[in-house]
């Protein structure tokens, strides 16, 4: 039985329950707290990273804040809001979402703790609260691949990233059985084969299936991308089981191998992006200027890969830049571009009859400041960049400096969010020019 207070959202199947706004609300506000965080602790760690210095316990912490925190909660709350919209297949329950949240967010503190205190304990801990979490929103959305009317791919590459972040979270564990003496395992490989399992088998995976419905429809264009869509999953599932493989396995050729394949999986997996801007019908405001700032990262991870695999594998400062790449430049800002897109019109949907602001805006487009969210953009997309040239050139006050504009752009984020709910909280008036006045 659903358990879901929701409105009733018209699908192809008929009407179905929409989860209560509290829920995907909630998840959002988290990523942008843990979005604080990870910006505080990139400018405190940046030149850590510009030395090489990847393996030091903070370095995981504000990887996991990143991916786990900011990603993560966002990638829950989207998931548990399209699913019953999108694909028409109802949550199993409500409190079972609201739940998962609670254990993620113990999870990632706890984690997050224990990578700073380098306490294997807390480490454990954290992620037995995540496994809890995950769990409980694979049981709330993993059915869409079986009933989904006409999402069943999109189904399937949600299905396909919760494995991909079991496996991680497995992996983990034998990490984590390392540090405490359990066992002896390649910690190099199994930690990479962790990252790439989390970054890009649940990160990437579930931007590009949800995404393949949501950007097209953002920017007004087609969306018929079935085939390159088959491509991109097929190949970097391939890529990231040879390459898992071989890290468990100590086989280098096998872990050569993987990365070759992910780097073919890198060609629809940038075209799909590409065809969706290239083909849009609208013109770019400023949450989408910063998904289409991510997808720039995304090619400079590409390019960074591609430079550790032809040259030296253990120049550790260009992992640091490809973590910097793909986690910071592409997952956290298009994280940022897409709640930017979403949060508005889910609070002026259920919002307007009680905060007088909103009601008066007329739209839920007003509710962000577009010039904020520009000028984030451009501190988001100059400071992820720039803090990658900076890693790449081993500079490490470059690096220091490009991680502060790239705070100073997430700052701004939160900021403008926050805006949006004080500006709904009292009367507003509309000027000419559209700008709101109190």
């Amino acid at each position: 039985m659903v358990q879901s207070q929701g409105r009733a959202l018209p699908t192809a199947g008929g009407p179905v329950a929409a989860p209560p706004f509290a829920l995907p609300a909630v998840h959002f506000a988290a990523a942008l707290f843990w979005l604080l965080v990870s910006a505080g602790l990139l400018v405190w760690l940046a030149p850590r990273l510009a030395m090489g210095r990847v393996f030091d316990p903070p370095v995981f912490a504000l990887v996991h804040a990143l991916m786990l925190g900011v990603v993560g909660s966002a990638i829950f709350g989207t998931l548990q809001q399209f699913v019953p919209g999108g694909l028409g297949v109802p949550l199993r329950s409500v409190r079972l979402g609201f739940a998962s949240f609670a254990l993620l967010q113990f999870g990632v503190t706890i984690l997050v703790l224990g990578f700073l205190g380098w306490r294997g304990w807390a480490q454990g801990l954290g992620w037995l609260a995540i496994l809890g979490a995950v769990g409980g929103v694979s049981r709330n959305v993993l059915r869409a691949r079986r009933h989904s009317v006409n999402g069943k791919l999109v189904g399937l590459y949600i299905t396909v990233a919760h494995s991909a972040l079991g496996f991680g979270m497995i992996v983990a564990f034998a990490r984590i059985g390392e540090t405490l003496g359990w066992w002896q395992v390649d910690r190099m490989a199994l930690v990479s084969a962790h990252a790439l399992l989390g970054a890009v088998g649940f990160g990437l995976l579930s931007v590009i299936g949800v995404g393949s419905r949501m950007l097209p429809t953002f920017l007004m264009g087609p969306g018929d991308d079935t085939r390159w869509l088959h491509w991109q999953l097929g190949l970097t599932v391939l890529a990231l089981l040879v390459y898992t493989a071989g890290a468990v396995l100590t086989a280098g050729w096998l872990m050569q191998s993987g990365a070759w394949l992910l780097m073919a999986a890198a060609v629809p997996t940038l075209m799909l992006p590409w065809r969706w801007f290239a083909r849009r019908r609208r013109p770019l405001d400023g949450a989408l200027w910063q998904v289409a700032s991510s997808m720039l990262a995304l090619a400079a991870a590409t390019a960074v890969g591609l430079w550790l695999l032809l040259g030296d594998p253990y120049r550790f400062s260009r992992w640091a830049a490809l973590l910097v790449a793909l986690v910071a430049g592409c997952l956290a800002v298009l994280v940022v571009g897409v709640m930017a897109k979403i949060l508005p019109h889910l609070s002026y949907i259920n919002l307007a009859r009680h905060m007088p602001g909103f009601a008066a805006l007329g739209s839920p487009n007003a509710l962000l400041r577009d010039d904020w969210q520009c000028i984030s953009a451009v501190c988001l997309g100059a400071g992820w960049s720039l803090l990658v040239v900076a890693l790449l050139a081993e500079h490490a006050a470059g690096a220091r400096a490009a991680a502060a504009l790239w705070a100073l752009g997430t700052g701004l984020v939160v900021v403008n969010t926050a805006r949006m709910y004080v500006v709904g909280r009292r009367p507003a008036r509309i000027a000419p020019q559209g700008m709101v006045t109190n």
